[in-house]
């Protein structure tokens, strides 16, 4: 009995996961931004909705600053942000990093730490968390903006192949 109960709960937490071909939900993000990074992403101000986001595709890091995985992951993810940003001529492509749970201390501290250059929100409360389906740290999304923002990519875990993730989110994007 404890094994279905356990099975069933394994299986319902999959479910509930924000999967590939679903629609991205239109969260409400906030965080204190640079005037740089306000105009890369095309908002005005530091609190902004994925709707608001200006741009053909997002690539989205659920991360904690507590997450030793997330801190290992953070020197790729930046060469990765690098590498898109160069090949990305037109600017379609954003970043943005959600510190899942992480006050905007820990999300300065964190952007501080290891030079992420692009924009890092906040999710003291874990409602972004949750609106996502309660995903692990690290949880990678690619997005497709638009009316209705659509996942067409979503890993969980360690990006321990960068040139892999770089390939994906080359094809993904269109960029290749």
């Amino acid at each position: 009995m404890k094994r279905s109960i356990m099975i069933f709960m394994a299986v319902f937490l999959l479910a509930a996961t924000a999967q590939a071909g679903q629609v991205f939900p239109d969260i409400t993000m906030s965080g204190k931004l640079s005037d740089a990074q306000k105009t890369y992403l095309g908002v005005s101000s530091d609190t902004f909705t994925l709707s608001d986001i200006k741009g053909g595709y997002l690539f989205v890091e659920a991360y904690s600053m507590y997450c030793p995985v997330c801190q290992r992951d953070a020197p790729r993810l930046n060469e990765i942000y690098d590498a898109v940003t160069k090949a990305d001529t037109e600017g379609s492509v954003k970043f943005i990093g959600i510190g899942l749970g992480n006050t905007e201390f820990e999300v300065a501290f964190y952007q501080n730490k290891y030079d992420v250059q692009f924009p890092l929100v906040v999710d003291e409360n874990y409602v972004i968390h949750k609106a996502l389906g309660e995903v692990a740290t690290p949880t990678f999304y690619i997005v497709k903006l638009g009316s209705s923002p659509e996942i067409l990519y979503m890993k969980e875990g360690e990006a321990e192949d960068k040139d892999l993730l770089l390939e994906v989110i080359m094809e993904k994007t269109g960029l290749k």
